[in-house]
């Protein structure tokens, strides 16, 4: 994240240490049984990860979050018991149970802390807001205790009724619980008890303390019907439910306009999706592939993150909109037009919107104004309308070093359009299209060895993968650039069983 009149420089602008230390690992163990006409199959699995980071959540080189961060320990055990197997010379089938349970505790405590110019970027101008040293030290300890379990039941079969027709049926049952209990305590700053100002240091950080436990029963399945029409063609259509599980909030919710939490927020509704996509895979021509994709994907109660003008969920929150709707067509082809030269491309058009999102945060340039817009019909963030790729390779025999091989030399360019970077849309929270060119050029060995001179960004596109508004209501727009230019070699050795 930078701080400059020309992000690509990729200069850094940043007053609090950058830490990502983490410590992880895990053991797993599986065993398979031979049991009648199938295997039955036991995995167990456990895995740790201690996470102790430290971030400039300010983003730039002003003492305004002096202190952000949020170490923790996790640990995660899971078991599957899965049996598969064949029905009949024409059917097989999968079924199982699978639990996961994870617990998460902050270690000891989520930190943040304000500096001396916080005032400037979190308050409204005024006499009060700027008493020294009002918010100067002024920060939260948080302390969350998290607990989450899941519990599924799943089967599938695979049935080839005929030579050209063949169905998958399948369906998931899954019970999940989950249960929060959080604590936030405000510390620092100018010791006063004057009311005043006691509420301005209230608006930027306020005490907060919620527990909370939620379960919820949930069911997903799909049917696909796969159709062979013609010896060149396949063709497909499925339907599927599914799911995310009920949610929560862990590092704090909004408060209303009495600076209290908004416990409602606490948990968010588990998301349901309907998707049905149908398509044709074909090799028209020998050495060409052609394939062609439709689908329109229906969510109710998407979960997704969302940012408001309050520096106390300073990491953003998870929130409902209530519908949203994801259709495109997609295609992808290749061809072997020699036995040395080859091309590949794909193509893709996607339109992502909200159907209904009445409650949306509203955008940057309405910060100060209503506290929440109707987002309803405007873009999904992150979804390009348009996206193209294109590539191929040639290759020569040739002999480097009195090694026979193959010279070769390809190149992979992909372009996708503007995109929303914001969960409420914002015209000013635009990533604009780019594309993008690599490149490699190489030689390989029939003994499995391959040496490539490689560059990625090839042109030195300048690009951001996203945007996002920081905290508060100072305006300050931050982004992660893109890859620059990058070179490289690569060498590899494939290595063949006998």
């Amino acid at each position: 994240m930078l701080f400059r009149s020309n992000a690509f420089d990729r200069l850094t602008d940043v007053d609090s240490p950058l830490r990502a230390w983490q410590d992880l690992g895990g053991v797993s163990a599986t065993v398979n049984w031979k049991l009648g006409p199938g295997k039955l199959t036991s995995t167990t699995a456990w895995r740790y990860w201690t996470w102790n980071p430290s971030s400039d959540r300010d983003f730039i080189g002003l003492p305004v979050t002096t202190v952000s961060a949020a170490p923790s320990r996790q640990r995660q055990w899971t078991q599957e018991v899965r049996y598969a197997g064949d029905l009949t010379r024409h059917a097989n089938f999968v079924a199982g149970v699978f639990y996961f349970h994870q617990g998460l505790d902050s270690n000891p405590s989520f930190k943040q802390e304000q500096g001396s110019a916080a005032w400037r970027f979190l308050l409204s101008p005024s006499t009060n807001a700027a008493t020294p040293g009002l918010l100067e030290g002024y920060g939260y300890n948080q302390y969350v205790h998290y607990r989450n379990g899941s519990a599924a039941a799943f089967g599938q079969v695979e049935w080839t009724i005929t030579d050209w027709l063949r169905i998958l049926p399948g369906l998931r049952l899954n019970y999940d619980t989950k249960t929060v209990q959080f604590g936030q305590q405000v510390c620092g700053g100018l010791q006063t008890s004057t009311a005043a100002l006691v509420t301005l240091q209230q608006s930027v950080l306020a005490p907060q303390a919620y527990n909370a436990d939620t379960s919820d029963t949930n069911s997903s399945g799909q049917l696909t019907v796969s159709l062979k029409p013609a010896k060149a063609v396949n063709a497909y259509a499925t339907y599927a439910t599914s799911f995310k599980s009920v949610g929560m909030n862990l590092n704090g919710v909004p408060t209303d306009a009495s600076n209290q939490p908004v416990l409602s927020s606490a948990t968010v509704k588990p998301e349901h999706v309907h998707h049905f996509e149908a398509g044709i895979k074909s090799t028209p021509l020998r050495g060409v592939t052609a394939n062609l994709t439709a689908y329109n994907t229906d969510i109710t109660n998407l979960q997704t993150q969302v940012v408001n003008s309050s520096v106390g969920v300073l990491r953003g929150y998870l929130a409902n909109a209530a519908k949203v709707r994801v259709r495109g067509i997609e295609f992808d082809g290749s061809a072997t037009l020699t036995r040395r030269l080859s091309i590949y491309t794909n193509a893709a058009y996607t339109d992502g919107r909200y159907v209904s999102f009445a409650d949306a945060p509203p955008p940057l340039e309405q910060t100060g104004g209503p506290s929440v817009v109707d987002a309803s019909g405007t873009r999904l963030p992150g979804i390009s309308k348009y996206a193209v790729s294109v590539g191929g390779e040639v290759s020569q025999p040739a002999s480097i070093a009195g090694r026979q091989g193959d010279a070769f030399a390809a190149f992979d360019t992909s372009y996708r359009s503007r995109f929303s970077s914001s969960p409420t849309e914002s015209q000013y929270m635009f990533v604009q299209g780019y594309t993008l060119l690599n490149a490699r050029v190489g030689f390989r060995t029939p003994a499995g060895w391959t040496v490539s001179v490689w560059a990625r960004n090839l042109l030195g596109t300048n690009y951001f993968d996203l945007l996002t508004a920081a905290p508060g209501s100072s305006g300050l727009i931050v982004g992660q650039p893109g890859d620059p230019r990058t070179f490289g070699i690569t060498i590899r050795l494939a290595v063949k069983s006998r």
